[in-house]
């Protein structure tokens, strides 16, 4: 039909891929300011972030990222292998910022228990070392020679078995062993994004952006995947939100979007081609907001953006842009600064804290 050329003749940055990326991120830091700090009952706009994040969200930020994996100038498996290395380490050093200090800090102080508990969260199954291990996995699979068709059914297969294993398994009694087996199937422990339930995302992206810089005709098939993806998402959603295909979890509930089973991981792929193709047609435009959580959203956003700016302009300071020997001495300090944490944190802990038990907040 036209829409594909036989070389790569869409190059560059696609505007309409920033778009979605940014859309996502956006609603997922105003949802968490939402839950986290408002004392207001749910409105219209935290349903509608509570939806987009189920129709999109982090799923949809997955897809970009493999999309962006065949923009990239080296895909070799060895700088897939070394990037998912840093996203991990970058990961870590998060955490210990976010989880390890600022809580052993108050356990030193206070001596409380939900302190030293939620320090343990410097290890997590959450979305950055989702994606390092992602890209891990995905160097493995290059380096193997797997065709992009193969590495998408894979992802389809190892969707599909999240939700039967974690209902046949018992998550293992010690909890580090529980905490390392759920960054790859959902556990007890934080286990928020499994690599079996969210490399299919990644997977898809990556397919996709093999044929993306393909594309001859955007408007055309833009228009085609509106025309077609539109009541398709519209038709399953409705389906799926008024309960009539038994075999899932409850629509909206936290085994439903950790696992994305089957159909909807589906859907959401879908959900967000027609997103793409929206945003390709008027390139994108940001919702408004007047409600506090919704203004200290952006303040946020704002922030990041300034620290971002400020660092580049004076600072110019970067972990992974680090030369060696820093480089590998930053690098090993994280890792053992998580280890020294885990070491310390877990012997002292009563109740492990985890999104299962709201991190043992009243």
């Amino acid at each position: 039909m036209g829409y594909f050329a036989k070389e790569n003749v869409n190059k560059g940055r696609q505007p309409e891929i920033d778009c979605l990326k940014a859309f996502c991120i956006v609603c997922m830091i105003l949802l968490h300011t939402y839950e986290d700090l408002a004392t207001v009952p749910a409105g219209p706009l935290y349903a509608f972030l509570d939806f987009a994040c189920i129709f999109l969200g982090a799923g949809a930020f997955m897809i970009c990222m493999g999309i962006g994996m065949r923009y990239s100038r080296n895909q070799t498996p060895k700088n897939y292998l070394l990037r998912g290395f840093e996203i991990l380490t970058v990961g870590q050093l998060l955490n210990l910022a976010r989880n390890a200090l600022p809580n052993l800090i108050a356990w030193w102080i206070k001596g409380e228990q939900i302190f030293i508990a939620n320090s343990l969260l410097v290890i997590q199954a959450d979305i950055l070392s989702f994606a390092g291990i992602a890209f891990m996995l995905l160097a493995l699979l290059k380096k193997l020679r797997v065709p992009d068709a193969a590495i998408l059914l894979l992802g389809l297969a190892m969707n599909l078995i999240g939700l039967p294993l974690y209902n046949a398994m018992k998550s293992p009694s010690n909890f580090l062993l529980s905490q390392l087996l759920g960054y790859f199937v959902l556990t007890d422990a934080e286990s928020y994004f499994p690599l079996c339930a969210y490399f299919f995302f990644v997977a898809f992206g990556y397919f996709i952006g093999g044929l993306y810089p393909r594309i001859a005709d955007k408007e055309g098939l833009s228009t085609r995947v509106l025309l077609i993806g539109l009541p398709v998402c519209v038709a399953y959603y409705a389906l799926r939100m008024n309960g009539l295909i038994p075999f899932l979890p409850e629509f909206g509930s936290d085994i439903a979007y950790v696992l994305n089973p089957g159909p909807d991981a589906v859907a959401s792929c879908l959900a967000s081609l027609v997103a793409l193709a929206a945003f390709y047609k008027p390139r994108g435009s940001l919702m408004p907001g007047l409600l506090l959580p919704t203004l200290y959203g952006f303040f946020v956003l704002a922030a990041c953006r300034f620290i971002i700016d400020w660092n580049e302009k004076y600072l110019h300071f970067g972990i992974v842009k680090l030369k060696n020997p820093k480089r590998a001495a930053a690098f090993i300090a994280i890792w053992v600064a998580t280890v020294a944490v885990v070491a310390y944190a877990y012997p002292r802990i009563e109740v492990f804290a985890t999104s299962w038990n709201n991190y043992l907040l009243p």
